[in-house]
């Protein structure tokens, strides 16, 4: 009893924080998710700091509601996309994904980021921004700081995607057709909401495949997570009993992903199960928030921000240059 009293007061502050966010994500760009952790940073650093009362409550928030938001966003998963698209834009999908990965990893170390830093910026630019960087910060076991710093640069980043990209496409790539720009879009930008912002900013059928594109590379969540969880379970102590664990929470999202996409669960359960991921999720992001300092973005604030900008550019003209050439 006494420990569920412990989290009240913490947990009312994230929740707080995370409807205010949600409410403020409909005139800022940003999205909900990079809102709340900057209001929790703000409120952490300038009002609370010095306060324990809310200490339990936020690790709760950013810690147990992360991972029931995680296996929620299994609902968000449909396998039957994969039938809209040939078999060679899927690997080319896929190559995309690992390069994406794998260059901003390499940046990131080359400039002294963490090991852990380096792969949330890389699976966070690469897959779904926030959610990817969610659930590997779980995997990894990642700071706090880390977490909140690259989901907060990845969504900034996606919010000045939506006017940038359909701006690079239409005034330099003019030739490209819709299902060209949609693939841009679609394999590029992190959020699904920025995605969808930025194809329906250009036309309908941009829009619709960008969708489709970027279902695509949100099915690759799970595997890349799963992936994610088996390197890391060979380098601790799991190696010694030659043993592979999964986390919980991943098999969570893969069930109720098979769940999804197989159609045995109702409409209704699903919207329910989606509504309550993005605001659990929003919710844990401001515990994320609530634990980063001023000091921790001067520490590697600057560098991941370079690292982030320098890696999606690549990204994108990456992308840019299969179309045009192949």
């Amino acid at each position: 009893m006494d420990k569920i009293k412990n989290i009240i007061p913490g947990t009312i502050l994230t929740t707080s924080i995370a409807f205010l966010s949600i409410y403020l994500s409909d005139f800022i760009t940003l999205g909900s998710v990079a809102i709340a952790i900057l209001i929790g940073l703000v409120t952490n650093n300038l009002l609370i700091s010095k306060s324990t009362i809310f200490n339990e409550g936020i690790s709760f928030s950013e810690k147990i509601l992360l991972s029931i938001a995680i296996v929620f966003l299994g609902s968000y998963m449909d396998i039957d996309v994969l039938s809209y698209i040939s078999i060679n834009n899927v690997a080319l999908i896929v190559l995309i994904i690992l390069a994406s990965i794998l260059f901003c990893y390499a940046l990131g170390r080359l400039f002294g980021l963490s090991h852990h830093l380096s792969i949330l910026l890389g699976i966070g630019n690469g897959i779904c921004g926030s959610s990817a960087i969610a659930g590997a910060s779980k995997v990894l076991d990642a700071d706090e700081d880390e977490a909140g710093i690259s989901i907060a640069i990845v969504n900034t980043l996606g919010a000045i995607s939506i006017f940038v990209i359909p701006g690079i496409l239409l005034n330099f790539f003019s030739e490209f057709s819709n299902k060209e720009m949609g693939f841009v879009i679609g394999s590029t930008i992190q959020a699904f909401g920025q995605v969808t912002a930025s194809g329906f900013l250009i036309n309908q059928e941009v829009g619709e495949y960008a969708t489709i594109i970027k279902m695509i590379r949100i099915v690759m969540l799970g595997p890349a997570l799963v992936l994610l969880a088996f390197l890391v379970s060979n380098k601790t102590e799991n190696k010694k009993s030659n043993t592979f664990s999964i986390p919980y929470f991943i098999i969570g999202f893969i069930i109720l992903s098979i769940l999804t996409s197989f159609n045995f669960i109702s409409d209704i359960f699903i919207i329910f199960f989606q509504k309550v991921s993005k605001v659990l999720l929003v919710i844990a992001m401001a515990g994320i928030g609530l634990k980063i300092s001023f000091s921790s973005i001067l520490r590697f604030g600057k560098k991941s921000l370079f690292v982030s900008i320098f890696a999606y550019t690549i990204q994108i003209f990456f992308v840019i240059s299969i179309i045009y050439f192949f």
